[in-house]
């Protein structure tokens, strides 16, 4: 039985720890960081098995953990065709190097969401064109296989699967004129043992709900939008500026666990002055209109639960605010407005001038302190950007810069430059090698020095 080898493993792990049970024991075990676990793991076999397991990985990561707010970040080397990926923190002297990817383009890595899915962080070489997958904890990385379809009007996402532990990669993808689908999907399954693959999902993208995709894509291209992943699902933001009246789906949700795709109705706030009178059959595939009175919306997740944020800095009726409203039920599309944050004081000095402004998520700094991270972007000159990370003290109303970089990007494809930062979160979550890769190991010849 697998709980049988499972226990014996924990008693041969456990042995000699002297009068403590093993419950206590374990207890501490799992709310020791990733670095102390890969280091008991070298301790003996015994060890290296039981710490390795996927029971032990599982409960390591559903239990609640205080960690010190650290940020993984990538940057080009001096090399050319080389990135180094980083993690820092508010309070450490120096950036942490993690490693290095010799086969990436410094300028045109991406990390393509703000928030790592359970651990693993979804990175984008756009030059290649080639996606990685890393664990920023236990600083391992792999390159995916090629996908099929290479164009230019695409949004990707990282999500996990509940019911088979596994992570999924989706792509949504806009179809050419000369297309006989307007918009499809693709999905590649990390670790699977099918095959490294790409593979359209289980359930197709329904009719109905064709033309919100289409525009979910145009949106997350143009803006610089990634899905957000929360709930089981990756949900995608639906432009209503892109329609001539109020469209039913505010946002498209893919379910990770069942591979279909549904729809979220608009918040209480989508009124008709943000419907364009020109819709985007008549606009093109690449316009994207700006909605009068407000910087548009964005998501997030917070708690586990979608959220949509509303930039109302230059909205001359409400104020100068950013909205942060929840979805607690996606059954009853029943949005909630959940935080407002007032730009007054320092706030609005700092948030005020940079022309993106992004709520990435939340972080809580002990049992009853919780922080809003907010991210900016800001254009200095040619192609350098001044990008900023805050967090932002419900409690207080105070505003703190943990992070201050000049970035370059090579080409700008849509109106935003893309991320080269996000959370970092303590996981031992694995990260398989490709078939490929296995492949290569297997047939290099032995190194004789």
């Amino acid at each position: 039985m697998p709980s049988s080898a499972c226990n014996q493993r924990k008693k041969a792990a456990f042995s000699g720890g002297g009068s403590l049970p093993d419950e206590i024991i374990m207890e501490v075990l799992l709310r020791l960081p990733v670095k102390s676990i890969l280091r008991f793991r070298a301790v003996c076999r015994s060890w290296a098995v039981f710490f390795s397991t996927e029971q032990f990985c599982n409960l390591h990561m559903a239990t609640p953990k205080i960690a010190p707010l650290k940020l993984l970040f990538v940057s080009p080397t001096s090399r050319p065709g080389s990135t180094e990926v980083f993690s820092c923190s508010p309070s450490g002297p120096k950036d942490d190097l993690l490693f290095t990817l010799d086969s990436a383009c410094g300028n045109s890595m991406q990390v393509v969401m703000p928030a790592p899915c359970h651990g693993l962080t979804l990175l984008f070489d756009a030059v290649a064109p080639a996606y990685y997958i890393c664990n920023a904890a236990t600083r391992a990385v792999t390159r995916l296989p090629p996908f099929r379809h290479s164009v230019r009007c695409t949004s990707t996402g990282l999500g996990f699967d509940a019911w088979t532990r596994k992570y999924k990669v989706v792509r949504l993808i806009k179809g050419s004129r000369h297309d006989n689908e307007s918009v499809r999907c693709e999905v590649y399954t990390h670790g699977s043992g099918y095959g490294d693959c790409w593979r359209p999902p289980t359930g197709g993208i329904p009719f109905g709900l064709c033309r919100f995709a289409g525009a979910a894509v145009n949106n997350a291209a143009f803006f610089s939008l990634p899905p957000v992943f929360a709930n089981g699902h990756l949900h995608w933001l639906v432009q209503p500026s892109l329609f001539s009246k109020k469209p039913r789906a505010a946002v498209i949700s893919f379910s990770l666990a069942e591979e279909t795709f549904s729809f979220v109705g608009p918040p209480p706030f989508w009124t008709s002055e943000m419907y364009s009178s020109t819709p985007l059959s008549a606009s093109g595939p690449e316009f994207v209109p700006f909605c009068p009175g407000t910087l548009g919306e964005h998501l997030v997740q917070i708690d586990n639960q979608p959220c949509m944020v509303r930039d109302l800095r230059y909205n001359r009726n409400g104020g100068c605010i950013l909205e942060i409203w929840k979805l607690p039920d996606r059954s009853s599309c029943a949005w909630s407005l959940n935080h407002r944050i007032s730009l007054l004081g320092r706030v609005a000095t700092d948030l005020r001038q940079p022309k993106v402004v992004r709520v990435i998520g939340s972080t809580c700094t002990s049992m009853s302190t919780k922080k809003i991270l907010i991210a900016t972007s800001m254009h200095k000159i040619c192609d350098k950007f001044q990008k900023k990370v805050y967090t932002y003290d419900l409690n207080s109303e105070s505003l703190e810069t943990i992070l201050s970089i000049t970035e370059a990007h090579a080409s700008l494809e849509g109106m935003n430059p893309s991320s080269r930062f996000s959370l970092f979160e303590e996981s031992l979550a694995p990260v398989h090698e490709t078939v490929e890769e296995i492949k290569l190991s297997t047939t290099l010849p032995p190194n004789r020095n």
